[in-house]
This record gives C-alpha cells, structure tokens and sequence, in this order.
C-alpha cells in the first residue's frame, strides 16, 4: 500500500512539472514556484532553460499531432458551437465562457484520459487548466511555455515531445486572428 502511493505521489509530481514548468523558478510561501517575466509581450522570449527537455516531434511518433488536433477540433465543434471571442483575458465560446467553469479543459481531459493535462491560454495568461494542486487549479507561478507564444504569433498547431509525452499546441482562431493557445499533452 505504501508502495502505491508512493509511485502515485511522484507521478503526479512529475506530471505537475512536465505541464507546467520546470526548473529556474523561485519558490514563494505556498511552494508555488513564481512566475517568470518574458522578453515580450509576445510571450516568445527565450524559456529554453525552463523547458529543455522539449523537442520538435519527430514523424514517425505513435500519437500524431493530426489525430490530436482532429480530436480537440470534433470535441469542441460538437459541444461548443459559435466563435471564439477574447475580452481583456476571458475566452468564451459562442455563448459559453471558459474562465472559472474549466469545461473545456476538463472534458478534453476526458477525450485524453492519459494527458499530463489541459491548459488554455490567453496572451502569456494560463485562463484555464485541468491540472491541480490539491483542490486548487494550477493557473499562477508558472512561466508560459515559449512555444505558446509561437503558436499564438503563427496561428500554426505545432507540437513538441517531453519525457514521452506528445504535447500539442493548438490555436484558436477568430478569423485569422490567433485569440488563445490550448496545449494538450498525450503519451507517446
């Protein structure tokens, strides 16, 4: 029994880091590592240090991008439907909004029950997640991953492998304006 809950303590521990950062951060009281200032406002300055373990995903991986972005874009068409829309850092989706109700990021975490998790962001602002510590969503004291805001700039998916898992990079569109990132994690 100790044995289980020991390899649970360290998965989830793992899983926590792998989603949302890693390294060079400062721990503040709640043992929330705080955020880290970007290079722009972009949210492209250089996080190489943070995450150094991510990749360009290799053809070949057993999960691909497409079937990802496939599964996210069905999910959301089917249960979402309308434009996204961004005020200030709200994400809403036809008539439903996504800050503080975590529906979307929960019920992908359904499509992708292995995930690492689900986040949203808006800008450099994580606006949502599936990931928790304790009861709490993780959406504070992390940095934003430099890819984020790659992908918000290109309005391309891309997608990068860390520690075996497939983490893609989606983004959503009004028109051709890139208005959030979603970034979903799936084992290789």
């Amino acid at each position: 029994m100790l044995h289980k809950k020991t390899v649970m303590v360290a998965t989830v521990l793992m899983i926590s880091l792998s989603l949302v950062g890693c390294g060079n951060t400062t721990a503040n009281k709640d043992n929330i590592p705080a955020p880290q200032a970007s290079q722009n406002s972009l949210g492209t300055g250089d996080l190489s240090q943070v995450h150094p373990s991510e990749t360009p995903a290799q053809a070949g991986s057993t999960t691909s991008q497409a079937d990802v972005e496939k599964k996210i874009n069905d999910y959301l068409t089917q249960n979402y439907p309308g434009d996204w829309k961004v005020e200030g850092t709200t994400l809403s989706k036809g008539s439903y909004t996504e800050n503080g109700n975590y529906k979307i990021v929960d019920g992908l975490e359904q499509v992708f029950p292995e995930t690492m998790g689900v986040s949203i962001f808006v800008g450099e602002k994580r606006i949502s997640t599936s990931v928790k510590q304790g009861t709490e969503r993780v959406l504070e004291g992390y940095p934003t991953p430099a890819t984020v805001g790659e992908v918000a700039k290109s309005g391309k998916v891309t997608s990068t492998n860390s520690s075996g898992y497939l983490k893609v990079y989606v983004p959503f569109k009004t028109g051709d304006k890139t208005v959030a990132v979603l970034t979903v994690s799936v084992p290789q």
